[in-house]
């Protein structure tokens, strides 16, 4: 095997990796990962609990600290996401630490005036606005996770325009020695049809999704485009590895 056969064979080993951890990303864009899940139900038990039968100022203060520190220590999780990831490019990465950043910002101020407040009644208002306001885990880590693997899976194009050029001069020069080609210039065709169709079920994924806002969840469908998105990449996913066997096809019709 010629070492720029090798090399291809190579790219698209690389290229099937990537489209894996892609998968995983996309399979795994839940609420971010905190201890008691996102309703709460360990980290806050206690707390919730005693906000129920008895509806003090204290009670209710213990509560919505409780509950707002849980998205802090969230929002912090997703702020340490968005700065390692290696797939966001960098305006949907600067778009994400902001928001988050915002996100941080207003909850604190929020539970100043959880704190500073004496009425139950506006109190209790209050901690309908941590829910309704900000959305942390319906809306942010969602946000945060699907934004990362479509662009992962968008990151995947370069390495198959590659292998397909490479593809491409194999099949020419195989071609050019008289050599049946069909069935690779077939596969490969259908290589670069995958590529294409993954693209464009992929590219609209982050705009959408960082066009909502905790303001705009409900009037813009927040939950059915987060839905539509998480339906996309995996189909996308599952064009790109379709495309990295059919380059695999292409090399062992020229073997």
């Amino acid at each position: 095997m010629s070492s720029r056969l090798r090399n291809a064979l190579l790219a698209g080993t690389a290229a099937i990796a990537l489209a894996v951890s892609a998968a995983g990303l996309a399979a795994s864009v839940g609420p971010a990962p905190v201890t008691g899940g996102p309703a709460g139900a360990d980290l806050c038990s206690t707390q919730a609990s005693a906000a129920r039968s008895d509806a003090t100022i204290a009670t209710l203060r213990g509560f919505g600290d409780c509950e707002i520190a849980r998205r802090l220590t969230t929002l912090h999780q997703l702020a340490s996401v968005v700065g390692a990831s290696k797939g966001l490019t960098s305006p949907d990465a600067g778009h994400l630490s902001s928001e988050i950043a915002g996100e941080v910002g207003d909850l604190t101020s929020l539970r100043g005036a959880i704190d500073a407040q004496t009425r139950i009644a506006p109190l209790k208002i209050e901690l309908v606005q941590i829910v309704t306001d900000y959305r942390v885990y319906l809306l942010v880590g969602p946000q945060v996770r699907l934004t990362i693997a479509a662009d992962s899976e968008l990151a995947l194009k370069p390495h198959f325009d590659q292998l397909a050029t490479t593809l491409a001069g194999r099949i020419a020069v195989a071609a050019a020695k008289g050599k049946d080609v069909s069935a690779a210039q077939a596969s490969l065709d259908a290589m670069n049809a995958a590529v294409a169709g993954a693209v464009a079920l992929a590219t609209p994924v982050p705009a959408k999704l960082l066009a909502l806002t905790p303001a705009n969840y409900g009037s813009a469908g927040g939950a059915t485009v987060i839905k539509n998105a998480r339906i996309a990449l995996v189909a996308a996913r599952d064009h790109f590895k379709s495309a990295a066997q059919d380059g695999r096809s292409v090399l062992a019709d020229l073997s």
